[in-house]
């Protein structure tokens, strides 16, 4: 196997693995990683098409509509009609969604300090970073984590 072929399987091998460790965290509150994204962009950005949901999401690159709909059925999110356009549908957090967001800040805090824990001793996270997004320059997924930084910052 070459180098190009170990760093793709390695790149896959990380996702999937990290996947599985995230949703070890999450399963005490009974949602997946991807119903846990969800949950946490309508907190800090709702109301939301599911396009516009869509355009943030980085563990969905289609649309969200199956994910949405079982996080409806759960009784997590609902959905209105938008007050400036009665033709379009907007998703809100109920209040069982919104109860569950410090919990899932929580589990996310956890699994955060363990990547960190992981990787620190391994090699600069700050270092790591530069080149995970030099990975993904010119991409979809820069862009949405571009919306999601800003989001967040003006949070803050």
């Amino acid at each position: 196997m070459n180098d190009a072929d170990l760093l793709r399987y390695l790149i896959n091998a990380v996702q999937k693995e990290g996947q599985k460790k995230y949703a070890e965290f999450l399963a005490p509150l009974g949602i997946t990683p991807n119903q846990s994204e969800v949950l946490q962009v309508l907190s800090k950005k709702e109301p939301l098409s599911l396009k516009e949901l869509g355009n943030l999401l980085i563990c969905e690159s289609k649309s969200p509509s199956r994910l949405v709909q079982r996080l409806v059925q759960n009784g997590f999110i609902y959905k209105s009609k938008a007050i400036d356009d009665n033709r379009k549908s907007v998703l809100h957090l109920t209040s069982k969604g919104r109860e569950l967001i410090p919990s899932i800040k929580e589990k996310e805090n956890l699994f955060n300090a363990y990547n960190l824990s992981s990787l620190s001793d391994t090699i600069d996270i700050k270092t790591f970073i530069s080149v995970l997004r030099y990975q993904i320059t010119g991409t979809e997924s820069e862009q949405k984590i571009e919306k999601r930084m800003k989001i967040d910052s003006s949070l803050t």
